[in-house]
């Protein structure tokens, strides 16, 4: 692995800006093949390059985290605005991590995918396929993963004419751009990663970089975030002809029990693109694992069975034995990827199916994920009624992407249904904080600042 500094001009808020045309002496500007591949590959788990960004923010905003006074009052502003489903995250002045990040992403893809075709192949190090794939399949997560922050969930009814987010395609930092619809951003996710599947190869070296496998399973998610469940499964059980091994959490022990913080025997360290299962490495760029499981999502794990709680969930403060006052927080060791991780998958393919009217499919999928994180000896799920079944894997898929990232967007999808809508309460310093299904409270402001820069784009009602 190199890590390379590549100068290139990245406009965030689609305004002109300054800047100086003279590369400082040391630095690269991308020509070659190799020089492109490096942009998507100078990953440093001090210093993480912005493909590897992955969104923050949303954990706080869902039912699966509470956030103590203690932690509130010496933190950013930004993290009790986004507790208490506020009318604005981000001061006017201040930046949105998210909507600059994948912004970032989306230039840089950009700039190669306009270079790609034509550029000199340099000394051979990287292939122009796995360029091009990966660039066009981190695109498409970019534009993915920020139509679903900035945006209604996906609703065929309504995403021809629902306010999408701005779809740059081309790296001209001259050009301003207004939102486009839903269905369009949709589209052109589905183009880049249909396209990036043909591209690229089974494996690559390391999790960040990105593979067939990765392709497929966003894919999986983008159909299930569709409604478009035959298709959802299909490529989840795509991805399962690939990597279909998943790590078995019974082979993981605690070096000091009860404190996982110390460390964990048959486990990767801390490096979060090391640890087992993950497809497609995406950081968590919220310190999410700073925050506390909240009480309803405590009671939906077992402790004398469930590996992840045994192995991952602790009562006391980092790296001590002192008990925490404010509760149970998730390790720092656990896996946190905000990418796209072999369990989501199975749990997708179970959901998926079971929604295409397959129950044994759904079983089988659901207690092969199982099997690998409960105790042995733990009886499979054997439940057939459809509504009861939907709710225990919907459950285990909670349990699965803990922190990951998915919690925020499944509630949003899942409140498209009324059997699975529910309503959801924060509360911080006395002050109850509500956020009912379908609230506009869903979709995240376009920041302040990106607005005051560009009157092309149209604020989210709040």
């Amino acid at each position: 692995m190199r890590n390379i500094y590549i100068i290139l001009i990245v406009l965030l808020f689609f305004s002109c800006q300054d800047f100086v045309n003279e590369t400082p002496k040391g630095n690269l500007i991308p020509k070659t093949v190799d020089d492109m591949g490096m942009i998507l590959d100078a990953f440093d788990i001090f210093e993480p390059n912005a493909i590897a960004f992955g969104h923050g923010n949303q954990t706080l905003m869902t039912d699966d985290c509470k956030l103590p006074e203690d932690v509130a009052s010496s933190a950013n502003p930004a993290v009790v605005n986004s507790y208490t489903w506020a009318e604005h995250l981000f001061d006017v002045s201040k930046n949105d991590g998210n909507w600059e990040g994948f912004y970032h992403v989306i230039y840089l893809c950009n700039y190669i995918l306009e270079k790609i075709d034509d550029a000199p192949e340099g000394s051979g190090e990287y292939s122009r396929d796995f360029v091009k794939g990966s660039a066009l399949l981190n695109r498409a997560h970019s534009f993915f993963i920020l139509v679903n922050l900035y945006a209604e969930h996906y609703d065929e009814n309504t995403a021809s004419t629902a306010l999408g987010v701005p779809m740059p395609l081309e790296s001209d930092i001259n050009i301003k751009y207004g939102r486009v619809a839903v269905d369009e951003v949709y589209d052109r996710v589905l183009i880049d990663m249909k396209e990036a599947v043909k591209l690229l190869s089974n494996k690559s070296e390391y999790t960040f970089q990105a593979t067939k496998p990765a392709a497929l399973g966003l894919l999986s998610r983008f159909y299930l975030y569709q409604g478009e469940y035959k298709k959802a499964w299909q490529y989840a059980d795509s991805v399962l002809q690939i990597v279909p091994e998943l790590k078995d959490y019974n082979t993981i022990e605690q070096y000091e029990s009860g404190q996982p913080d110390f460390g964990l025997d048959n486990w990767a360290p801390y490096s979060g693109w090391e640890k087992p299962d993950v497809i497609f490495y995406k950081g968590n760029s919220d310190l999410s694992s700073k925050y506390y499981l909240s009480d309803e999502l405590m009671t939906l794990m077992d402790p004398t069975s469930d590996l992840r709680y045994q192995n991952f969930v602790t009562n006391y403060k980092y790296y001590s034995f002192v008990e925490d006052p404010n509760g149970y927080r998730y390790s720092d060791e656990s896996d946190l990827n905000r990418g796209i991780s072999l369990g989501e998958v199975y749990l997708t393919e179970a959901e998926a199916k079971l929604r295409d009217n397959n129950v044994e499919g759904a079983l089988t999928a659901l207690n092969e994920l199982r099997a690998n994180r409960y105790a042995a000896g733990t009886p499979d799920v054997t439940e057939t009624n459809p509504d009861a079944l939907l709710q225990i894997i919907l459950d285990e898929r909670r349990r699965e992407t803990i922190f990951k990232g998915l919690r925020w967007f499944d509630l949003k999808r899942l409140n498209k249904d009324p059997k699975t809508a529910k309503t959801i309460t924060h509360t911080l310093f006395g002050d109850t904080h509500t956020l009912e299904p379908g609230s506009r409270r869903y979709v995240l402001p376009i920041p302040r600042k990106v607005i005051e820069l560009n009157s092309l784009i149209e604020q989210n009602p709040r």
